[in-house]
């Protein structure tokens, strides 16, 4: 599956803020694990917000590979409310981590 631009991924992040005054660059940056934190958004804060948002081919654009046990690991999936969602990631990390 092809990555998105950094532009456009920097939009998709953005998108993920609307309600924070956070610059779309320090979102790659915490993406691409250049800094830990922008203000109280850390990088859990930051997969939480994409995984109850996007669908989850968007996020596989998104998320490098070698980050997606960081994007399904417990820290994670445990911070969402809806069990559904919840089980979906569960399932996800099991194929996915394989």
């Amino acid at each position: 599956m092809k990555m998105l631009s950094e532009s456009e991924i920097k939009n998709m992040l953005s998108r993920l803020y609307w309600d924070v005054k956070v610059q779309p660059d320090q979102l790659l940056e915490l993406l691409k694990g250049k800094i830990e934190r922008i203000g109280h958004v850390d990088i859990q804060n930051l997969y939480y917000r994409m995984l109850t948002t996007f669908d989850w081919y968007t996020i596989l654009r998104i998320v490098p590979d070698d980050k997606l046990g960081d994007l399904l690991s417990d820290a994670v999936i445990d911070k969402i409310r809806f069990k559904d969602l919840k089980e979906k990631f569960l399932y996800a990390r099991q194929i996915v981590l394989q």
